[in-house]
Protein backbone atom coordinates (compact mmCIF):
# COMPACT_ATOMS: atom_id res chain seq x y z
CA UNK A 1 0.00 0.00 0.00
CA UNK A 2 1.45 3.27 -0.66
CA UNK A 3 0.08 6.41 0.63
CA UNK A 4 -0.09 10.33 0.09
CA UNK A 5 -0.82 12.60 3.32
CA UNK A 6 -1.95 16.45 3.18
CA UNK A 7 -3.66 18.20 6.50
CA UNK A 8 -6.45 16.67 7.26
CA UNK A 9 -6.57 14.14 4.17
CA UNK A 10 -5.05 10.55 3.75
CA UNK A 11 -5.07 8.39 0.37
CA UNK A 12 -4.08 4.97 -0.03
CA UNK A 13 -3.94 2.75 -2.91
CA UNK A 14 -4.03 -1.45 -3.18
CA UNK A 15 -3.68 -3.72 -6.14
CA UNK A 16 -5.35 -7.12 -6.48
CA UNK A 17 -5.31 -8.42 -10.06
CA UNK A 18 -6.97 -6.33 -12.21
CA UNK A 19 -8.50 -4.30 -9.33
CA UNK A 20 -7.39 -0.53 -7.88
CA UNK A 21 -8.74 0.35 -4.87
CA UNK A 22 -8.56 3.67 -3.39
CA UNK A 23 -8.83 4.39 0.18
CA UNK A 24 -9.63 8.06 1.25
CA UNK A 25 -10.23 9.32 4.54
CA UNK A 26 -10.77 12.80 5.68
CA UNK A 27 -12.25 16.05 3.92
CA UNK A 28 -12.33 15.59 0.45
CA UNK A 29 -12.79 19.38 -0.65
CA UNK A 30 -11.97 21.77 -3.35
CA UNK A 31 -8.38 22.16 -2.47
CA UNK A 32 -7.76 18.83 -1.70
CA UNK A 33 -9.45 17.42 -4.42
CA UNK A 34 -7.07 19.99 -6.56
CA UNK A 35 -4.08 18.92 -5.09
CA UNK A 36 -4.73 15.28 -5.26
CA UNK A 37 -6.26 14.97 -8.93
CA UNK A 38 -2.43 15.09 -10.94
CA UNK A 39 -1.11 11.87 -8.72
CA UNK A 40 -4.51 10.38 -8.39
CA UNK A 41 -4.93 10.54 -12.75
CA UNK A 42 -1.19 9.26 -13.19
CA UNK A 43 -1.68 6.31 -11.01
CA UNK A 44 -5.21 5.36 -12.44
CA UNK A 45 -3.33 5.47 -16.01
CA UNK A 46 -0.30 3.79 -14.31
CA UNK A 47 -2.57 0.79 -13.43
CA UNK A 48 -4.27 0.75 -16.49
CA UNK A 49 -1.25 0.33 -18.37
CA UNK A 50 -0.50 -3.54 -19.97
CA UNK A 51 -4.39 -4.41 -18.91
CA UNK A 52 -7.30 -4.78 -21.22
CA UNK A 53 -9.79 -3.60 -18.50
CA UNK A 54 -9.62 -2.63 -14.81
CA UNK A 55 -11.81 -2.26 -11.96
CA UNK A 56 -11.27 0.85 -9.84
CA UNK A 57 -12.91 1.21 -6.56
CA UNK A 58 -13.63 4.33 -4.15
CA UNK A 59 -13.61 3.74 -0.20
CA UNK A 60 -15.07 6.26 1.10
CA UNK A 61 -15.43 4.76 4.33
CA UNK A 62 -13.29 7.17 6.58
CA UNK A 63 -14.37 10.48 5.23
CA UNK A 64 -16.28 12.93 6.78
CA UNK A 65 -16.80 15.54 3.83
CA UNK A 66 -17.11 15.65 0.07
CA UNK A 67 -17.36 18.83 -2.11
CA UNK A 68 -18.40 18.99 -5.86
CA UNK A 69 -14.42 18.89 -6.86
CA UNK A 70 -14.60 14.69 -5.45
CA UNK A 71 -17.70 14.15 -7.46
CA UNK A 72 -15.97 15.43 -10.67
CA UNK A 73 -12.86 13.11 -9.77
CA UNK A 74 -15.53 10.25 -9.79
CA UNK A 75 -17.27 11.12 -12.60
CA UNK A 76 -13.78 11.34 -14.42
CA UNK A 77 -12.90 7.83 -13.33
CA UNK A 78 -16.18 5.97 -13.69
CA UNK A 79 -15.79 7.61 -17.68
CA UNK A 80 -12.53 6.34 -18.25
CA UNK A 81 -13.08 2.86 -16.79
CA UNK A 82 -16.71 2.08 -17.46
CA UNK A 83 -19.95 2.33 -15.09
CA UNK A 84 -19.92 -1.00 -14.55
CA UNK A 85 -16.19 -1.33 -13.70
CA UNK A 86 -16.23 1.77 -11.28
CA UNK A 87 -17.60 1.49 -7.93
CA UNK A 88 -17.87 4.31 -4.62
CA UNK A 89 -18.21 2.32 -1.27
CA UNK A 90 -18.67 2.17 2.41
CA UNK A 91 -20.44 5.85 2.00
CA UNK A 92 -21.83 7.59 5.24
CA UNK A 93 -25.29 8.23 4.99
CA UNK A 94 -24.71 12.11 4.74
CA UNK A 95 -22.41 11.27 1.85
CA UNK A 96 -24.37 8.28 -0.22
CA UNK A 97 -27.73 11.35 0.19
CA UNK A 98 -24.83 13.42 -1.76
CA UNK A 99 -24.57 11.05 -4.63
CA UNK A 100 -28.17 10.32 -4.37
CA UNK A 101 -29.20 14.03 -4.77
CA UNK A 102 -26.56 14.81 -7.26
CA UNK A 103 -28.23 12.00 -9.51
CA UNK A 104 -24.69 10.56 -9.43
CA UNK A 105 -25.85 7.20 -8.08
CA UNK A 106 -28.00 6.51 -11.27
CA UNK A 107 -24.78 6.73 -13.51
CA UNK A 108 -22.04 4.86 -11.41
CA UNK A 109 -22.25 2.12 -8.07
CA UNK A 110 -22.48 3.55 -4.95
CA UNK A 111 -23.08 1.79 -1.84
CA UNK A 112 -23.47 2.92 1.24
CA UNK A 113 -23.47 -0.66 2.65
CA UNK A 114 -20.62 -1.79 4.61
CA UNK A 115 -18.75 -3.62 2.25
CA UNK A 116 -15.35 -5.07 3.15
CA UNK A 117 -13.51 -3.80 -0.22
CA UNK A 118 -9.72 -5.42 1.00
CA UNK A 119 -11.72 -8.35 -0.22
CA UNK A 120 -11.55 -6.71 -4.04
CA UNK A 121 -7.99 -5.66 -3.13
Amino acid sequence: MSAGILDNYKMDFSENGDTLCCFFSGRLDGSVCSEIEPGLLCRVDNFKQNRPGIALVFDLAEVDYISSAFLRLCLIHCKSVGKNYFSVVNTSEEIHKVFHISGFSEIMNVSQIPQVSHDLC
